[in-house]
This record gives C-alpha cells, structure tokens and sequence, in this order.
C-alpha cells in the first residue's frame, strides 16, 4: 500500500480519514475540486475552467496509483471528501527528484487544522520515497495563512515572478517555495 489511511483528529474536534485516492472516488473528487474552486482567492483556476470529465479524472488519480514519486491523498469526513493534497513527481529523468504540492480544502473545513495534517502527512510519505529529494509549490504571497503554514512546515522561499497571475484587473505575483527532504553533498572539483 501506497499511503497507511490515518484517523486524525481536528481543532474542531472531529475525525477525518487521510488515505490515498482510489478510482471510485473520481466523481466526489472532482465536484470537491469544483467546490473550492468556486470560493477560494488564490487557487489560479476557475471552476468555469476545470472541466475534467469522470473518463480525465480516473486517469489523473490513476497516474498517482502508478507513480512512485506521486501521491494523491484525501481528507474524508462522514464518507465525503473534503479536501486533498497530491504530490505530483516530475517523469523527467533529470527532474524525477522533484515534485511539486498541490492542495484544496472545502471552505467550511479550512482553518480546522486540516492543511497541516495534509502536509504533515505528504511530507512524511515523501520523506519515505528514495527518488524524491526536493518538493516545491507555488502560492500567493498575499495568501497569509498559507504562507504561515508552509513556512511552518519548513518550506523556504526560493524565487517570486511578479505579476505572473492576473484575475480581471488585478496582478498577484507567483512565490515558489521549496522543501529539501535530504541534505545533499556539495561535489566540489579538486
């Protein structure tokens, strides 16, 4: 198995499931991905934008099934998915060692606590892959309680690209952090 499923316990002191996504979970997955889509500021895609069919998503969580340097992990409270993370390895050989974070939660579950597991949770399984050596994301630097939480989770600031997102009249600049997980040994030439 892929990822152990983990009962964890939130600020609100409920119970949610993190396990990996299965096939059968496309439909559900993919109206959750629709739903945050509609009430989050920083996720640059619009709902009228993802328009991934039942036949594309069972593709897409397949490709996490058969990669080993990616995961998709779901949050599930009461038998409904709530939120995500999937932690998508590049299949270049010269940037297999790298993937890069993506994550979504539903509105009414954010600032339960519920980030934090998920990223606690794909960086440990990470940690585990000996292929993977560096993760990466890129977030809004206006988006302050993810900033909070991936500096928390230790990702460091590697590079921004001014005014790389536009939302109808307003520029956001793109932050990419990134997250070592083994120390490298620094050849230098004799």
């Amino acid at each position: 198995m892929k990822f152990t499923p983990r009962a964890l316990l939130l600020k609100n002191g409920k119970e949610v499931i993190l396990r990996s996504a299965r096939i059968s979970d496309t439909p559900a997955l993919i109206q959750t991905i629709k739903n945050y889509l509609a009430d989050s500021t920083y996720i640059p895609q619009t709902p009228e934008e993802f328009t991934m069919t039942l036949e594309e998503g069972q593709q897409w969580i397949a490709s996490f099934i058969t990669k080993d340097n990616s995961l998709l992990i779901v949050a599930e409270f009461d038998g409904a998915i709530i939120g995500n993370i999937d932690i998508n390895g590049h299949q270049r050989q010269m940037m297999a060692h790298t993937a890069v974070i993506g994550m979504g939660i539903l509105s009414e579950w954010r600032n339960t606590g519920l980030g934090t597991l998920l990223m606690r949770e794909g960086i440990a399984w990470a940690k585990q892959q000996p292929i993977l050596e560096l993760l990466w994301l890129q977030v809004y630097p206006e988006n302050d309680t993810a900033m909070a939480l991936y500096k928390k989770m230790g990702f460091e600031e590697s590079g921004i690209i001014k005014n790389f997102f536009k939302h109808h009249d307003r520029y956001y600049d793109n932050l990419t952090m990134s997250f070592p997980l083994k120390q490298h040994r620094i050849k230098t030439p004799l």
